[in-house]
């Protein structure tokens, strides 16, 4: 593709002026001419990834155990049996399923990743919940806020790997996941705490961000503005 030598922008094969700056464009004719077989490579070059994940894993895993294990031996010698250390030891393995969960597959499936990573950290509050003395905020409280975050995440990044969001609907969509999670939020923190649900601040997050994210959509319609944004970020 060809570029603006004003100001950079990509253009089109046909376009006969720039959209950002409104230069005058002037082809090659080389790019004009129609492509043929011949210009096309024979042979694919196969890139081999030097990253070895089975040595990121062990290395991982023992970065994490060390410390674990310390803790639980300073607890049990120095404390009266193992108290606090239980809450390293699920915080280390919590830390231990996000630095790995990436690399348990020859693909990097992000959905399944996420679903990982909120598991992990669904059991590790589970545990502070089961473990601390006034116990209960588990079920109403830290699971619908967790599950919402995670549902809307896998929403947006779905719709985004499958190409239905480009470029700002994806901003769109993120703002609109951003003023869900927080009447979530404000919803579940209300129903613990007094048992009513008076939503109040997460509905001017949500009119806020429904509004940039409408401002979003407008501006997605509009090429030229959208090449210039991407100019500009160096996207």
């Amino acid at each position: 593709m060809p570029y603006c030598v004003n100001c950079g922008v990509e253009l089109n094969s046909s376009a006969k002026r720039c959209p950002l700056c409104g230069i005058e464009v002037v082809l090659p004719a080389a790019l004009l001419e129609p492509a043929t077989g011949n210009r096309l490579p024979q042979q694919r070059d196969v890139v081999v990834s030097a990253f070895d994940k089975k040595l990121w894993i062990q290395v991982v895993s023992v970065l994490m155990a060390i410390p674990a294990l310390m803790c639980v031996v300073i607890n049990a010698v120095f404390g009266e049996g193992i108290t606090w250390s239980r809450y390293v030891v699920a915080s280390l393995g919590t830390a231990w399923v996000w630095c790995v969960s990436p690399f348990l597959y020859r693909r990097n499936i992000v959905p399944l990743w996420i679903a990982i990573d909120a598991t992990a950290f669904l059991g590790l509050l589970y545990v502070i919940d089961y473990l601390w003395p006034a116990a209960g905020w588990f079920l109403p409280l830290a699971l619908p806020i967790t599950l919402c975050l995670d549902g809307l995440l896998l929403v947006v990044v779905v719709l985004t790997r499958r190409g239905i969001l480009q470029e700002l609907h994806v901003v769109a969509a993120a703002l609109m996941a951003f003023g869900l999670f927080c009447m979530v939020v404000e919803g579940a923190v209300d129903l613990y705490v007094t048992d009513t649900l008076t939503l109040q601040w997460s509905l001017l997050v949500l009119v806020s961000c429904s509004s940039l994210a409408l401002i979003a959509t407008l501006l997605q319609r509009h090429r030229d503005i959208v090449e210039g944004m991407k100019f500009w970020l160096r996207m």
